[in-house]
Parts: structure tokens; C-alpha cells; sequence
């Protein structure tokens, strides 16, 4: 039975799912630890933007969840009396060339991930297991694991390096000493879950509404065409287990369903957070996901920024651990993913506390506003995806994701395919470096005439370079007159090899 692995996933969520197929689909030997056998029954995460949706693509899912989706037109904002003080669209086109924002079913959703996960050879899951203890294994400065299954075996495994994706009560964070840091945000919510039919019922059906009423501000959002969210915030002196009674419930629903229309899923009261961790990495053991920080779900990012914590650090494990990179290169994990997070979770308590605004008075000068169309107030309520900030890997034009568009009806990431796609006007701003990026990083090299997509052109043309560089997981490294002004600053921390006239 085999104990020695690469790289340990603990937690098998949509984040620990999609981790381990990053890494199994690079061929390292991956094993990921689960406590529960069966995926959770009842949704918890419920949207996906083109981010993530590019990410499933990127490891053979997309078709599979994509058409059970529900795809959203917009986000409304309505008053007390459920007049629209503002539309947020979300109907365009993403830059990912896929929906930008989409609501799934959480369980068969999940179903599909952790399928994904296991038709890799390299990647060993193990179900009903619970870690025990994390310590470092003697004489290798490997991470020991001691693990107990369901059935009372234990045993301990050993793992290059551990990521733990164990969610918001991790015990990977815990174990390891790292504490979260508050970002000034902590309500308790009712959520309520329930089967109906959307349509029938006259529940918004391809859009999301947040209703800013300061006697109760409430969300809410299709799952699916027979399940509906809603979710209500929780008053002074309010008590979660009086909140779950079926009479409050029926109260609170009664302004949109009567109650022969639906029945209850689920029902629970959450206490929403934002929160980030003070570190990312110990050693060899990291954490993602929720584990790493917690966003609040205004503008439904959650789930989303766990799979870009997944997408960044997959292909920078995978260099470590072929030993084709030193450890520095895990280093711009945190320092990558730590302040994109923050913004993201900063935004949504931003547009959070624009729609929880219980003061009758103040909020009716923020409806006032919102009607009127105010600039200052519908800026407080934008909300796009930050670039991720310079460092090592993040240069000149860099940080922001790259577009993806189709060639003869194939998208561009399944032509360029899981590594570094270099792109130039000319043969001569490949310089003398190119073929170091060919051979050490296995880099999808093309011109911008033999690579003829339309979106790709265009965002070529808006950043007036002669040659771009793009990292496995989207992101644009960087831009410059010529490849070996990229090359020479990037060298050292994606390689352990370089190449003539890099210093």
C-alpha cells in the first residue's frame, strides 16, 4: 500500500477537488484526504464566475457542469416595496470567452469535481478519513500525516508538501499555528433552501436580487429551475434556533411564496465573515480556500477565490516538486493570492453594508440616491476583478488575466493547453532566449500571425508590445519589446536553469 506522495490535499471540496486535478493531470503523485465518503447532500456554494468556470475547463469538466447551469443576467437591487433602485448587468460576454457568472447545484456539482479528480492515475483518494496529526517526518523534512478511516485503521502517510482545503473550521490552519485576521465583518444570516418551481412560483429565475429593506435586508438567488436561495440577516437580539422554526420561516417567505409552493431543503443560520489568514505557508504545509479566507456573499466570490488559490498554486507545486524550480517560487503564492483576496472580500463587505443598512433614515437616502442614478453611490456598488499586484512573476503589463477566445470553434486554452503561452508580433521579439522557454518550461510559442483570434488581437493591440508572456493559470506575466527582457528578470525564480545572456 502505497504511504510516500508529492503532495497531500486535505479536504475534498470544490477547491481540494479541483487542486488535486491540477496536480494529477501534471502527473504528480497526489493523495487527497476526506473526511466524509459522500459529497455534502445540500448546497453551500452556489456560484461560479468565468474564473472558476475557465478553471474547470482547464481540467476537462466545463462540459459536464455548463449546461445544468443557470446562467445570470444581472444582479438587481430593489427597495423595501421591490422597485429596482439599480441593475447590475453581468449578461456580457467575460473576457474568458465563457458566462461571467453562473449558479450550479452544489452536490451533483461536487459529484462531478471529485470524479474528475480520481480518473488520474497518480491521485489516490482516501474517504472517511480523518487527519489526526501533522508533524515533520524524521530525517526527510517531509510532512508526516496520521490518519484515522472510518472503520478505525489508522495509519500514517508521508507528503513533500500538505495543502489544506479543509474549509473555514480548518484543522490543517489550526495545527499549524496560523490565525485569521478580522476585516471588519461578522453578521448572522438565515439561509433557507428550497424546492420549488422557479417559474411557477414568479421567482426571479435568471437574475439575483438583494433587497436593501432596513427592517430586514434579504438576498435572493436561482440554484437551479427547482431550487431557490434565500437568505435574511439577522436582528439585534434575534436567536439562530427560533430562526429555523417553520412558522419564522413561512413568515419571512410569505411576501413571495405561500406555502403550498415549496418545501424547506434546508435551514441554517451562518455567521458570515471576512477574514483572511496571516500567513498562507509554514514550511511544506499551505492552505486554500476557505481555509485561507473567508468572504462574505454579496457578491457570491467565495467559492470563486478558492479555485484561483488552486489555478495559481498547482503549477507552481508542480515546478517544486519536479525539482525544476526552487521553493522561492511557492513564495509568490501568498504574496500573489493574499491581497487579491482581500479586495475581493473587501468589495463584497463594501457592497454588504450598502445593502444592510438598517437605519430607515439613511436608507431611504440611499434609495434616493440609487433612483437617481448617483455616481458616487452605484461607484460603491461596482465591483470587477482586480489585476494581481507586481512581484516576482507579475512585471510590466502583467496581472491581469488573459483573454481567451476561438479558432475555428476551439477555445484558446485547449489549443495552448496546460503551460506558458508566449506571444509576439515578430520572430525578432522572441529574441535570443525563446528556445530556454521552449525546452525548460515547455512553452506554447506563436506569432500573432499564425495565432488568428480576433479577441486575442485586439488585446494584443491595446497594450502596444511587441511580445506578451502568459502563465499556466491565465494570468499575463508580463509584456515587453522582447522575451529576453522577461526572461532575465524571471529566470531564477521559475527555473533552476538558465540560459545563455540570463544573468
Amino acid at each position: 500500500m502505497k504511504t510516500e506522495y508529492d503532495v497531500a490535499v486535505v479536504g475534498l471540496g470544490p477547491v481540494g477537488a479541483v487542486l488535486a486535478s491540477l496536480l494529477g493531470r501534471s502527473g504528480l503523485s497526489v493523495v487527497a484526504i476526506e473526511k466524509d465518503v459522500d459529497v455534502f447532500p445540500l448546497p453551500r456554494a452556489a456560484h461560479i464566475d468565468h474564473t472558476g468556470l475557465r478553471t474547470l475547463q482547464g481540467i476537462e469538466c466545463l462540459d459536464q457542469v455548463l449546461p445544468d447551469m443557470i446562467r445570470n443576467k444581472r444582479l438587481n437591487l430593489l427597495n423595501a416595496q421591490r422597485q429596482v433602485l439599480t441593475s447590475i448587468s453581468a449578461d456580457q460576454e467575460s473576457i474568458s470567452g465563457l458566462p461571467t457568472s453562473a449558479y450550479f447545484y452544489q452536490p451533483d456539482f461536487d459529484v462531478v469535481l471529485r470524479r474528475a479528480a480520481t480518473r488520474y492515475e497518480s491521485v489516490h483518494v482516501k474517504l472517511g478519513a480523518t487527519v489526526d496529526e501533522i508533524s515533520s517526518a524524521a530525517g526527510s523534512g517531509n510532512v508526516a500525516i496520521k490518519l484515522t478511516h472510518s472503520t478505525g485503521y489508522g495509519e500514517v502517510i508521508t507528503a513533500k508538501w500538505l495543502v489544506g482545503c479543509d474549509g473555514a473550521r480548518s484543522f490543517v490552519r489550526e495545527a499549524i499555528g496560523i490565525n485569521l485576521k478580522s476585516l471588519d465583518f461578522d453578521e448572522k444570516w438565515l439561509v433557507v433552501d428550497l424546492n420549488v418551481d422557479v417559474r411557477k412560483a414568479g421567482l426571479p429565475a435568471d437574475h439575483v436580487i438583494e433587497v436593501c429593506d432596513p427592517a430586514r435586508p434579504y438576498l435572493s438567488t436561482p440554484i437551479s429551475a427547482t431550487r431557490q436561495r434565500f437568505e435574511f440577516m439577522l436582528l439585534p437580539g434575534e436567536v439562530a434556533e427560533d430562526m429555523t422554526k417553520k412558522d419564522v420561516i413561512a413568515g419571512l417567505l410569505a411576501a413571495w411564496l405561500e406555502g403550498s409552493l415549496y418545501t424547506v431543503e434546508r435551514a441554517a443560520v451562518y455567521t458570515f465573515h471576512g477574514v483572511v489568514a496571516e500567513q498562507w505557508r509554514k514550511g511544506r504545509v499551505l492552505i486554500a480556500g476557505d481555509a485561507a479566507h473567508q468572504t462574505p456573499p454579496f457578491l457570491g466570490q467565495g467559492m470563486c477565490t478558492g479555485l484561483r488559490d488552486a489555478a495559481n498554486l498547482a503549477w507552481k507545486l508542480m515546478r517544486v516538486v519536479q525539482d525544476k524550480a526552487g521553493t522561492a517560487l511557492l513564495d509568490t503564492y501568498e504574496s500573489e493570492r493574499a491581497p487579491h483576496a482581500v479586495k475581493v472580500i473587501q468589495a463584497a463587505i463594501r457592497i454588504g453594508k450598502t445593502i444592510c443598512e438598517l437605519d430607515p433614515t439613511r436608507a431611504a437616502e440611499r434609495d434616493r440616491l440609487l433612483l437617481a442614478d448617483d455616481r458616487g453611490v452605484r461607484q460603491s456598488l461596482a465591483f470587477s476583478l482586480p489585476n494581481l499586484e507586481r512581484g516576482p512573476l507579475i512585471l510590466e503589463g502583467g496581472g491581469s488575466l488573459f483573454v481567451q477566445s476561438r479558432i475555428g470553434g476551439e477555445l484558446t486554452d485547449d489549443i495552448i493547453g496546460p503551460r506558458f503561452f508566449v506571444l509576439a508580433r515578430s520572430a525578432a521579439a522572441l529574441g535570443s532566449t525563446v528556445g530556454w522557454w521552449k525546452t525548460e518550461l515547455d512553452a506554447h510559442v506563436a506569432l500573432i500571425s499564425d495565432f488568428q483570434s480576433p479577441g486575442i488581437l485586439r488585446w494584443f493591440d491595446s497594450c502596444e508590445a511587441e511580445v506578451v508572456v502568459v502563465r499556466p493559470d491565465r494570468y499575463v506575466l508580463g509584456t515587453a519589446e522582447s522575451l529576453d527582457d522577461v526572461t532575465r528578470v524571471v529566470a531564477g525564480v521559475l527555473s533552476r536553469h538558465t540560459t545563455e545572456g540570463v544573468s
